[in-house]
């Protein structure tokens, strides 16, 4: 009977998101007739690509077993400094993005070299540069709304064919990544320092430069996800960012990547995106209150960290079985 329990709790935390996301679909469907269409699932897509782009990176501090809370606030400093560039000092809109690139892997670099050299605990670390970088970025951008040339903004409107060009590029970078994980010698070591650190060392793995490399490759991600995210509202918001060091979180481990690192493949990202908009959505095209998306954002992530604590206590508890 117990193994019953085991069995059927280890489906549904494996599988009730999908089970979950169908239902979802299902019910706003017959909830909103204008729901299940294919233009709304593209332009849902189209939304959601920014942000996609932009917690892509995280994957990486995650499979690590670290955390990374800062994201949100390194594309809006990023972003805050190449929209300073190109508004304030006429600067080419191509050389201000190479630079929102560029101060995107250093200020990432920040949060790996505090985490490794001076040895503060990743949550804290981030949790603390999550404040600073919000702050910078409102020293130099100030704290309001700032329109970015049209040749930038154009960007949000192109495509091939139906198709716009940021949901083309945005699924591409999560195949590519999924590629550096599964294909490379940086992502098996990646899931071994996920797996333990002192195992990685006994691999002789470089365990500092890999953490440092995943928090470059996070900081990179989000600041070209803050091209993206300009480009679809024309403007630099000083709201960039905001609340996706907890939806960001959320959206990884619906994708099934466990928090404890190690676990998960990056493709899952499509799976946690999609589940966290298409409430969103639905519950739009239902005519409900946006002020209760707030409240279902945190019950997703309530859950979805439920899950990944249960799913590595089961894991656990079949490991000790195993060894007696």
């Amino acid at each position: 009977m117990n193994k019953k329990i085991i069995t059927i709790s280890h489906f549904l935390l494996n599988y009730g998101f999908y089970i979950a996301l169908f239902l979802l679909v299902i019910g706003f469907s017959f909830g909103a007739p204008n729901f299940l269409t294919a233009i709304n699932f593209l332009n849902m897509m189209h939304t959601l690509a920014p942000t996609l782009i932009m917690i892509s990176g995280l994957v990486f501090v995650v499979l690590t077993g670290a955390i990374d809370f800062s994201v949100g606030s390194i594309a809006f400093l990023s972003a805050s400094i190449g929209t300073y560039l190109m508004v304030y000092l006429d600067v080419n809109p191509l050389i201000a993005v190479f630079v929102i690139l560029v101060a995107g892997s250093l200020i990432g670099g920040i949060n790996g070299l505090i985490v490794e050299v001076v040895k503060v605990n990743p949550l804290i670390t981030t949790f603390g540069t999550m404040l600073a970088f919000r702050g910078m970025g409102y020293l130099i951008a100030g704290a309001k709304y700032i329109p970015i040339p049209e040749s930038l903004v154009s960007i949000h409107d192109w495509r091939i064919g139906p198709v716009y060009l940021d949901i083309i590029f945005s699924v591409g970078i999560v195949v590519f990544l999924f590629f550096i994980q599964n294909r490379t010698i940086f992502g098996k070591q990646l899931m071994a320092l996920g797996n333990g650190r002192s195992i990685a060392e006994k691999l002789s793995i470089k365990v500092k430069a890999i953490s440092f490399s995943a928090f470059v490759i996070s900081g990179f991600f989000a600041a070209l996800g803050s091209i993206f995210y300009m480009a679809q509202g024309s403007f630099l918001s000083p709201r960039m960012g905001q609340g996706l060091e907890f939806t960001g979180i959320a959206i990884v481990v619906i994708g099934g990547i466990s928090l404890f690192g190690g676990e998960g493949s990056i493709l899952g990202l499509l799976l946690g995106v999609f589940t966290v908009y298409v409430v969103e959505n639905g519950l739009q095209h239902m005519g409900l209150s946006p002020y209760i998306y707030p409240l279902l954002r945190g019950a997703i992530i309530f859950i979805a960290m439920y899950a990944d604590s249960l799913k590595t206590r089961l894991r656990a508890k079949k490991l000790i079985r195993k060894e007696t």
